[in-house]
């Protein structure tokens, strides 16, 4: 089914249509939630509400965009209505007590999954528009006027937190997990 069947087939409720756009989308969109939120949980309820609010205002889709950046840009809205929940939590001195800190990266370079993980810690520590426009950029591969139609604001203003991000990430990534800066990994210094 291309996209307009797709749309199509979703204004008529049809679950192969449905079932088609988890598979084709959802993977991505997991992705996406993931590098958004703190946890798996979190980026698996924020695109299981995405899909919903998707099947549900099926009929406000107007084909200006790609099905996925549709569906991106409701993605966008309910992460961040859900850090927006999340920020007005009040937490007790028990619940505090509870919480379980992050395990720490392995201290091995070459490790992928310390990379990884260096990386999503950076990563969360950004401000939510500095790292939407990272993720958009890096990991949907989106070019710049994209970015800024997707998110409403000018190609300016997407330049302009892509640079203060990348500058934060070259401040907050480890020399040797560091692919933001000039001269790269260490390994790369080295040669």
């Amino acid at each position: 089914m291309n996209d307009e069947q797709l749309i199509a087939a979703l204004r008529n409720r049809d679950a192969a249509a449905v079932e088609q756009m988890v598979n084709t989308h959802g993977d991505r969109l997991l992705r996406s939630a993931f590098l958004l939120c703190r946890s798996e949980t979190e980026a698996q309820d924020i695109v299981q509400d995405t899909l919903v609010e998707a099947i549900r205002s099926i009929h406000r889709f107007q084909g200006r965009s790609a099905i996925y950046t549709w569906l991106h840009s409701i993605l966008l809205n309910i992460a961040r209505h859900h850090h927006r929940k999340q920020r007005r939590m009040v937490y007790d001195n028990d619940l505090a007590a509870t919480e379980v800190p992050a395990p720490a990266p392995s201290q091995s370079p070459a490790d992928a999954d310390a990379a990884a993980a260096g990386l999503h810690t950076a990563l969360q520590r950004l401000s939510d528009p500095h790292r939407e426009v990272v993720i958009l950029r890096y990991y949907e591969d989106m070019k710049i006027h994209e970015i800024a139609r997707h998110l409403g604001v000018s190609t300016g203003t997407v330049k302009s937190r892509l640079h203060y991000a990348v500058k934060e990430m070259q401040a907050l990534l480890p020399a040797e997990l560091n692919l933001f800066c000039g001269d790269g990994t260490k390994e790369m210094q080295i040669q």
